[in-house]
């Protein structure tokens, strides 16, 4: 078995990059995914478009508005640099950072999975649906889908395990500037969602709580 060196300078066997738990941790999320598209969960029209903006809690009313599609691929581009970006930090740390990616990649899958299945459930109305442009995109099942907020979760996640990663590669396990400029991509991830007019605040911290806690459920059974 290949060796890596230890925190204390010595070497000592290294853990397996993948393992057979990952083919579930890949196959797991696949079928989260696919459940509410088999099953058809909360597909039908929306019937109050525009809907009424005071039936919206006072504290998520104020994201009420047209979408801003520059705000929205704002948050497409931050979260795909977060995951590129830790990825090839990672990448250069040897077998124990190529695991903490395949943990990162796990952890965004089940973030992405899990909220996804939820949105389903729940089948809450977007922002705007509560807005005369509502009516033109009413049919638009995702648009029935926003609670908790999927890139939220998903950037949340991305940042988390790859804390996670730094803090079980650190001899001191200290968390270093790179953690919190990763948090603060998954932040700004989801105020771009709300300025986006695609969330509401409550969709974003919930989604960044699932995020969050979907990366410490793969890292305490991965690690």
């Amino acid at each position: 078995m290949p060796t890596s060196v230890d925190a204390q300078g010595g070497t000592g066997d290294s853990q397996k990059v993948l393992e057979p738990r990952d083919i579930v941790s890949v196959i797991g999320p696949a079928l989260l995914y696919a459940l509410p598209e088999i099953t058809g969960i909360n597909r039908d029209s929306v019937l109050c478009v525009p809907c009424d903006p005071s039936s919206v809690p006072f504290f998520d009313r104020w994201v009420i508005a047209h979408t801003r599609p520059a705000s929205g691929t704002a948050s497409d581009l931050v979260r795909a640099t977060l995951g590129v970006v830790t990825w090839l930090d990672l990448a250069d740390e040897g077998p124990r950072g190529h695991a903490g990616i395949v943990a990162s990649v796990e952890s965004y899958l089940w973030a992405e999975s899990t909220v996804h299945l939820v949105k389903a459930l729940v089948g809450r109305k977007r922002p705007v649906l509560y807005t005369e442009s509502g009516i033109e995109v009413a049919h638009v099942i995702s648009n029935q889908r926003s609670w908790p907020s999927g890139h939220a979760a998903t950037a949340a996640a991305l940042a988390t395990s790859y804390c996670l990663t730094l803090r079980d590669l650190s001899a001191n396990r200290t968390v270093d500037w790179r953690c919190w400029l990763a948090t603060a991509g998954a932040a700004a991830v989801g105020l771009f969602r709300m300025a986006a007019a695609k969330h509401f605040p409550s969709d974003v911290l919930s989604g960044w709580a699932a995020g969050v806690g979907t990366a410490f459920a793969v890292h305490a059974i991965k690690f």
